[in-house]
């Protein structure tokens, strides 16, 4: 089963932490019990909020996870191949099976960080 990402405030994962960085978790607290134990070859999405308010989706293929540190947090960060992308409004992405795991009952955002995707 796929696993979403939510990037809403677009931190930019490869600038800040190398090639091939799509995401990052606390290593602590709430953080630390998602997307644990994720197999390589896993795909994972990460949405990202575009400038007209659509919502694009950058799928990965899960390599490796490692344990850095972020001014001054231990953050587990994902590692992975980019394989494709995927753009759409965010009502089409709040009512897509794929994607409604991400987006509460009015089509915002949840506050969590990951989830398992409802497809399988």
């Amino acid at each position: 089963m796929p696993v979403l990402f939510n990037n809403r405030r677009g931190r930019p994962h490869e600038t800040i932490f190398g090639e091939g960085a799509f995401f990052d978790l606390y290593a602590h607290g709430r953080q630390a019990k998602l997307a644990v134990g994720l197999k390589r070859g896993v795909e994972c999405a990460v949405a990202g909020v575009e400038p007209d308010g659509s919502i694009r989706f950058n799928w990965y293929r899960f390599a490796r996870e490692e344990l850095r540190e972020d001014e001054g947090e231990k953050v587990r960060v994902f590692f992975g191949e980019f394989v494709r992308d995927e753009v759409m409004s965010k009502a089409e992405a709040a009512k897509s099976v794929k994607f409604e795991s991400m987006f509460n009952t009015l089509g915002h955002f949840k506050r969590v960080s990951a989830v398992e995707s409802g497809e399988a």
